[in-house]
């Protein structure tokens, strides 16, 4: 009689569950519904079923946003179980959710960084916090380290490491090398941010990949695992794997906090250091010692290392992509740079700067594959946007890559056309169709340090080698937060011969 009872009780109480989930969710529904957008394909799970079905079709999730588009229009709204988000992908209201409106950031979105299973990963840094006040303490004093006049000390740093990939490069460039260039890319770009920003030397860019390298690799991937699958959390059998990812996540914090201590005690003896972006990120501390913590310093360390890295690898390897696959564009950017730079060992900024083709082919390649591929921003009260009410804490999206690959926003979205963003290119388009270092306040603090790294390491390729992609890439994407090539860039490389 008891088992009865007992089980009448847990039977009661999962169909109270059970209907008040389904309440939320209608209650949910209903904030929304006056939005357009596709019927849901569930009413538990919404429109993952035909995100899956896009996802599976080789497609990202910013794929099935502009299939939405052709029949929602530029601003509708999607279910994923028991979130609602607004997409925004009309430049117009892009230029309000983004610059003007002064929308803070998601916290569903961004929250999502702060820790992986329990490890702190990006915390409090510039990237992950939400705090406004706190924001802007961070980004307006290490906004200094980053100005175009303060990178410039760095040019011939920036041409030695671009030299030495092409001495790891000369070494495999026969034509018959299957040569994996995204891979070599991660690399440089590693060895180079942790020299320049913090005077960390991780040895020869032929060398093997050193144990911080390594764990922060399980990290980045950690990462992406929990974010795709939130259950992996609480999934018993995967313990094993949560514990690597935070003994990687531990060791990299430790390893930035033992640089921090080596760089205050060489300040404490009087010692040289350089006025890198390390030094910078500690004087947060002496210039608020109440707001900022170790723990927050040591979050800007980790932020600044991934998203410096990573991001400019990938771009690198779709520029070499899409010059592989458009030989006039190849061509074209080829010319350029042996008219204006020739056989010059050291490329200057000023050189750099004259080289309009080159950053032409940056901005196309940014445009298809905004490495960053989207934003998030969230409502503070009930607003108003192109004539859609929106209700307190809506969550906006903003896809860079769905907004410059919609055709509402731009003539031939797929086509790879550089002379599009020449200055005296008759057919324009709103700049805020192509956004992929975001734009407005939250402009990628890191934008002149990436291109400058990408430009003057393309131009050392262009230079010194021929190359050609290896047959049978099909370009498919992965399907991860970082816009990337599923199985890497591979190319046959030889050396160039020119009189």
């Amino acid at each position: 009689m008891l088992l009865v009872e007992v089980f009448g009780i847990f039977t009661a109480l999962c169909v109270c569950g059970i209907i008040s989930a389904a309440w939320y969710l209608h209650r949910q529904h209903q904030r929304y519904d006056h939005l357009p957008g596709p019927p849901r394909d569930s009413f538990w799970s919404g429109h993952t079923s035909s995100i899956a079905k896009v996802v599976a079709a080789g497609g990202i999730l910013d794929d099935y946003f502009i299939e939405v588009s052709k029949k929602y229009g530029l601003i509708f709204r999607i279910c994923l179980w028991n979130q609602v988000l607004v997409i925004i992908l009309d430049p117009v209201y892009i230029k309000d959710v983004l610059v003007t409106g002064n929308h803070p950031k998601s916290k569903l979105i961004y929250s999502r960084s702060r820790s992986i299973f329990g490890a702190r990963f990006l915390g409090q840094g510039l990237e992950s916090q939400i705090d406004s006040k706190h924001w802007i303490l961070q980004r307006m004093h290490l906004d200094q380290w980053f100005k175009p006049h303060f990178l410039r000390q760095f040019a011939s740093e920036f041409n030695t490491f671009a030299d030495q990939f092409v001495e790891q490069l000369e070494t495999q460039a026969d034509g018959q090398t299957d040569v994996k260039i995204s891979s070599l890319f991660g690399k440089l770009t590693m060895h180079l941010l942790n020299k320049i920003a913090f005077n960390i030397d991780l040895g020869p860019l032929s060398g093997d990949n050193n144990i911080f390298t390594e764990k922060l690799k399980i990290g980045l991937k950690g990462f992406e695992a929990a974010t795709s699958n939130p259950l992996l959390a609480i999934n018993p059998f995967k313990w094993r794997y949560r514990q690597t990812v935070r003994d990687a996540l531990n060791f990299i914090r430790q390893s930035a906090w033992q640089t921090m201590i080596e760089r205050k005690t060489a300040k404490c003896r009087g010692d040289y250091v350089p006025r890198d972006l390390l030094e910078f990120i500690m004087e947060l501390k002496e210039k608020h010692p109440s707001e900022m913590t170790d723990d927050v310093l040591l979050d800007n360390f980790v932020t600044f290392l991934i998203g410096g890295q990573d991001t400019s690898a990938h771009t690198m390897s779709f520029m070499i992509f899409l010059l592989g696959k458009n030989p006039e564009c190849y061509k074209k950017l080829q010319h350029e740079i042996d008219e204006n730079v020739g056989s010059v060992s050291v490329i200057s900024l000023g050189e750099i700067e004259k080289l309009s083709y080159l950053d032409m082919v940056l901005k196309e390649t940014l445009r298809l594959y905004p490495v960053g591929k989207l934003t998030a921003r969230e409502t503070v009260k009930d607003y108003s946007l192109g004539g859609h009410f929106l209700p307190t804490e809506t969550n906006m999206i903003v896809s860079f890559y769905a907004t410059s690959r919609t055709k509402q926003n731009i003539k031939d979205p797929e086509k790879f056309i550089p002379e599009r963003f020449d200055f005296d290119n008759s057919e324009k388009f709103n700049k805020y169709a192509s956004t992929p270092f975001s734009t407005g306040p939250h402009t990628c603090i890191g934008r002149k340090f990436a291109e400058i790294e990408m430009k003057i390491t393309i131009a050392k390729i262009m230079q010194n080698f021929e190359f050609e992609l290896v047959p049978g890439q099909s370009g498919e994407l992965d399907k991860s937060s970082i816009l990337q090539m599923k199985d890497g860039v591979h190319c046959f490389f030889r050396q160039r011969q020119v009189e």
